[in-house]
């Protein structure tokens, strides 16, 4: 945008720029032109104002001194304007202001100034109040002379405290839109009287409004939101337009996420973008202590782990961001969602490459709430939530059926023909029928679990001036598990300041105080009390204590360690200081810079009773009970100088430039031991054991890795239609090999605003984006690259410690990389009415790290080396239908979310191979799931097993085919084929925002479909089930009994473990009413009576229902919950 003003103007003049859509929008101006020619017409308006001592336009000159040859048209008219004082609309797609006119004019009226300016170009003109309007010949010019100057529309725009907005968009349709001045006010031609308006600014939520000419002066209060992030996009570095972003990138506000009602933004994410997937845990359910994982996009490497719980360690788990900072998946689950102002998901190359070596499996960054300026203000939130375990997917025996089950399955039949035995069989029979016929009925289901009441409580105090703003937030969250005794204890504040010295010059410091304590339950494990016999009591019937001892299946009742004082908890506090400076050094050049310091002190208590069940073989009291305990220590620090430069040269071409260096730091240092011998649970403190646990010492642990990077970022756009992107940066990491510490990482992307070109002809918008880039990973262990030798104390020779070596090192190692090739489309029709954002992307990495067999002569088996290469190819999409919006009482959208992925590995290394074999091995193929096989062209998610024909219904037992087609009733591993993948074909959300006066109504919910899973409970309690143990109601009702039974499942006194075959791979397709939240928002008379700026109510469900086509036991270990919750939002 060019303002012209002249050099002695006091003020600032103003630009407005106005869009011609149809015959309509300007009908008092020329009701005689077509409807074709003004749907693509575009005006631009340029008023400028002249100040002189008197206020009246008529002081102005309406003599205009012109002479030149070749002036161009825009010159011409910029020099009416500053002799004059009037401003121009006109049409930019028809009259070509860079053209040359040759002019003589001296002192000429206004009128032949502008028949002389405008007679080569085939234009008239009117004149306006203070603005001249030129048309083409052929519409109908009205003489000036004879129509009177109109009164246009005034105002002025503020904010919720009357501060006025500067450059306020005043949409009226696609191709009509002004915006407000310096000071905030508008004026608008007469044009538009009677037509509805929307003004929209960043930040505020958008006004519609009907605007006459009648009205006077119009003053209109725009209201703080957090909806309108999105026409920004914050890469973390630097800070970008909508229009000019060619990445795929998802913005999400913190109003948006807080609908979602999710106890923690990792359970949220997937509400807003479908390639998010949490990997689904089928063992730990809603255990609040188990940090859920995710992936973006897919998998990019191999997941050997035996557990991961930080993104650190996940290969597959994205990067972290909490205000530019990187953070642990830990830390990101323990946030408090209220602190939350948005976040933005970055998924292809040329949105994370600037992330270098830690971006390719996805960026999410969070910005926090910062504090605004002005009087004192204080928002509270609270919440109360009701956790209801979920047991809907659990289908046990009751007494009755336990029973009968047992004696269909041998139990009570002598195998040896033995009268004796037979008849003592009889009696026990008979005693556990008596007691069914007694009543006994235990569910043992509900033993361990109880309905959780839960608080969730937040304040924020803000205000100050423009010079000095504040905040200060204290958060309390006390999430009990529904298993009991567990849950997770959060509290913690927060204290930043905004102090700008100069109005361009900010700095912003930031320091958080975090606690976390987890406590797991003294009730042990969730399938512990699922097996239990539902014949067996709890209590004896006659002592009225604790039965301690099973004598039917020679097990323990899994409730006596629950009334023992074990403990078993962890726990850290984490301190962090966030340093920023911002110095705008013109309107063009910015400096930034960022230093972050962070301190965590983590420990872990586990101390078991003596007189727990666990000890019971124990004779040796210096064994029995244990106390382990384990601390550590974390310091890190992350600091990055940005400096940006942004020019628009000759109003077309705008570029962005910026250049940047990071460098992190990370330290941990633990220690731990273990150790027993405890008398009493009296004296449970550790100065009281014994001795170190048997065979063991005290252990301690220690990893340092710094990693530093220079990158740079140009984006340059023409006349908003054309935009490239280019990144590049280079890291240098001390987690790989000497030979490979530094690795450049680079993107290029493009983008077309279609919508923007002349020969666009409708109300559409359409964007086209592209990109190619390589990223990379660094989540892996140092001592995978360095050869790295400890001091081992149980080698002492002389007096001094012997050294072994703990990790043999390829000096070689190189960077995993992923290249990403991302082409993706942006399209709204129907003034908004549809909006669609699709995504198709390749992903390939290689120089995967992958251990590698060596001669055990060394000492170890393996090594790691860069060996493999993985594929992933896919797509993401959100459609959005706006199905009521605008004047109507009534708002209502919904969205629909899919994405898909395919998964393929390219290359492996031997020792996946050797993994292969193992899978294979006679032992590995039984049980609740298969061991993943690794095999170059397919899925590292594919599901192979052997394939089966079903039950023989003569005998009872399975039948199998080999490979070359034969059947057989003998299992062979090597006939296993791929039967599907465990990952779905598609997967996302279907959501739903109804909107009526202060109510909203909104639900999402969540499906996957097309993937394969192993029935882990067909596996385990219908086949391969102990009937000395309570199983699942199918053993006793489909399983094959007699000769001839057509059966599912093969026969019931088979106890023996079903190998794993295609019999027992189902297909897991779910529907979940993942949220549903209705929220009210209290009306301004009731505010106002209440002394309140806001008041909200909100009721949320999760997990309400789900319909699976899988009929199987979930969360085993620590089971799902259902959870309702209330909240309340007040701001003073």
């Amino acid at each position: 945008m060019q303002i012209y003003s002249d050099k002695k103007a006091p003020f600032a003049r103003w630009l407005c720029r106005i869009h011609l859509s149809s015959p309509s929008d300007m009908s008092d101006i020329n009701r005689l032109r077509t409807q074709k020619v003004w749907r693509i017409m575009k005006l631009t308006g340029v008023l400028t104002f002249v100040p002189l001592l008197h206020l009246s336009a008529s002081v102005y000159s309406q003599q205009v001194t012109l002479k030149g040859q070749r002036v161009k048209i825009k010159d011409a008219l910029r020099t009416v304007t500053k002799q004059t004082g009037y401003g121009f609309l006109y049409n930019s797609k028809m009259l070509d202001v860079e053209s040359s006119i040759s002019v003589d004019l001296n002192n000429a009226p206004l009128s032949k100034a502008m028949e002389e300016i405008l007679a080569a170009k085939g234009f008239n003109y009117r004149i306006e109040e203070n603005t001249i309007v030129l048309l083409p010949k052929h519409e109908r010019s009205i003489d000036t002379k004879e129509t009177p100057i109109q009164r246009g529309i005034r105002g002025k725009v503020t904010d919720d405290k009357g501060k006025p907005l500067t450059g306020v968009s005043i949409v009226f349709s696609k191709d009509l839109s002004f915006t407000t001045d310096a000071k905030g006010e508008f004026k608008l031609p007469v044009s538009v009287d009677g037509k509805e308006a929307t003004f929209s600014f960043v930040g505020y939520k958008k006004h519609v409004q009907v605007l006459t000419a009648k009205s006077g002066a119009y003053e209109i209060k725009l209201q703080s939101s957090h909806e309108q992030l999105s026409d920004v996009v914050v890469t973390g570095y630097f800070s970008r337009t909508k229009q000019s972003v060619t990445g795929s990138q998802v913005v999400v506000s913190g109003e948006d996420l807080r609908k979602v009602g999710s106890l923690n933004l990792m359970q949220a994410l997937n509400a807003f973008d479908p390639s998010v997937r949490m990997a689904p845990n089928l063992e730990f359910g809603s255990d609040p202590n188990r940090v859920p994982e995710i992936t973006i996009r897919g998998e990019n490497g191999f997941d050997l782990r035996s557990s991961a719980d930080d993104s650190r360690s996940n290969p597959n788990g994205p990067l972290y961001l909490l205000d530019g900072i990187e953070v642990s998946a830990t830390r990101i689950y323990d946030l408090d969602m209220n602190r939350i102002e948005s976040f933005v998901i970055l998924r292809d190359a040329s949105a994370t490459s600037l992330y270098g070596s830690r971006g390719a499996n996805g960026v999410i960054l969070i910005t926090t709430i910062p504090p605004k300026e002005g009087a004192v203000r204080v928002s509270f939130n609270t919440t109360a939530n009701v956790s209801v375990p979920d047991l809907r997917d659990y289908n046990l025996m009751n007494a009755g059926e336990k029973l009968e089950y047992e004696r269909l399955a041998g139990l009570y039949t002598s195998r040896t023909n033995s009268r004796e035995e037979q008849i003592l069989l009889d009696l026990k029979y008979s005693d556990r029928l008596a007691e069914v016929e007694r009543g006994v009925d235990t569910y043992w289901l509900s033993k361990p679990l109880t309905t959780s009441v839960n608080q969730r409580y937040n304040a924020f105090v803000e205000g100050g001036d423009r010079s000095f703003r504040y905040g200060v937030n204290l958060n309390y969250d006390k999430d009990k598990g529904v298993m009991k005794e567990s849950g997770r204890d959060r509290y913690g504040i927060n204290v930043s300041f905004n102090y700008y010295p100069r109005k361009d010059f900010l700095i912003r410091n930031d320091v958080s105080v975090n606690n976390v304590k987890g406590f797991n339950s003294p009730y042990g494990t969730f399938d512990s009390y699922a097996k239990q016999n539902p014949i067996d009591r709890i209590y004896d019937r006659q002592t009225g204590d604790v039965i301690r001892f099973y004598e039917f299946n020679s097990t323990l009742n899994p409730m006596l360690d629950a009334f023992l004082p074990n403990k078993d908890f962890n726990r850290y506090t984490e301190i962090q200081d966030n340093f920023n400076m911002d110095w705008r050094i013109n309107p063009n050049f910015r400096v930034t810079g960022r230093a972050s310091l962070s301190k965590k002190l983590a420990k872990a208590e586990k101390y078991i009773s003596p007189f727990s069940s666990k000890f019971d073989r124990e004779t040796e009291s210096d064994k029995k009970g244990s106390y382990e305990i384990y601390d550590q220590d974390d310091l890190n620090f992350d600091g990055t100088v940005t400096a940006s430069y942004n020019k628009i040269f000759r109003d077309k071409i705008t570029t962005n430039i910026g250049v940047g260096a990071n460098a992190v730091t990370t330290s941990a240092v633990g220690e731990g031991y273990t150790a027993t011998g405890f008398l009493s649970d009296n004296m449970n403190f550790i100065q009281y054991a014994q001795q170190f646990k048997e065979n063991t010492s005290p252990k301690g642990y220690f990893d340092k890795s710094k990693m530093i990077g220079f990158f740079l970022n140009a984006n340059v756009g023409y006349e908003n239609r054309y935009f490239v992107d280019l990144s590049f940066r280079t890291d240098g990491s001390s987690r790989f090999g000497r030979e490979s510490r530094f690795a450049p990482f680079w993107s290029a992307g493009v983008a077309w605003n279609a919508d923007r070109e002349k020969w666009w002809d409708s109300d559409a918008t359409l964007k086209v984006r592209a990109s190619v880039g390589s990223t990379g990973s660094v989540n892996f262990s140092a001592d995978q690259a360095l050869t790295k030798y400890g001091y081992d104390p149980l080698y002492e020779y002389n007096g001094y410690y012997g050294a072994r070596l703990l990790g043999y090192g390829n000096p070689a190692l190189k960077w995993q990389n992923t290249l990403q090739n991302n082409i993706g489309a942006d399209l709204t029709m129907f003034k908004n009415l549809l909006v669609l954002n699709i995504d198709a992307y390749i992903k390939q990495t290689q120089n995967l790290l992958l251990p590698i067999d060596i001669a055990p002569s060394t000492g170890f088996l393996s090594y790691t080396e860069n060996l493999g290469s993985m594929e992933n190819r896919g797509m993401d999409m959100r459609l959005r239908f706006n199905v009521l919006r605008g004047k109507n009482p009534v708002n209502w959208n919904f969205t629909l979310g899919a994405a898909t992925n395919k998964n393929k590995i390219k290359h492996l290394s031997n020792a996946l191979e050797a993994m292969n074999e193992e899978a294979g091995k006679k032992d590995n193929v039984t049980g609740p799931k298969p061991l993943r096989t690794y095999q170059a062209g397919r899925s590292q998610s594919a599901l192979m097993v052997v394939e089966s024909l079903g039950i023989d219904p003569m005998t009872g037992n399975e039948i199998y085919r080999k490979l070359n087609g034969d059947l057989t009733f003998d299992y062979d591993p090597k006939d296993k084929i791929i039967v599907g993948d465990m990952n779905p074909t598609w997967m996302g959300t279907f959501q739903s925002n109804l909107l009526y006066k202060g109510f909203n109504l909104y639900f999402i919910l969540a499906y996957e479909y097309g993937g394969k899973i192993y029935n882990s409970t067909l596996a385990q309690k219908v086949e391969g089930s102990n009937p000395l143990f309570n199983a699942d109601r199918r053993v006793l009702y489909e399983r094959w009994k007699n000769p001839g039974d057509i059966a599912l499942y093969k026969r019931i006194d088979d106890t023996e473990p079903p190998y794993q075959t295609t019999r027992l791979v189902q297909r897991n397709d779910f529907l979940r009413l993942q949220t549903l939240t209705l929220t009210y928002d209290l009306p301004a008379n009731v505010l106002t009576n209440l002394k309140l700026e806001r008041a909200r109510i909100m009721l949320t469900s999760n997990d309400l229902f789900r319909f699976s086509t899988v009929k199987m036991e979930r969360g085993t270990i620590y089971p799902y919950a259902q959870t309702f919750s209330l909240a309340l939002n007040l701001t003073f």
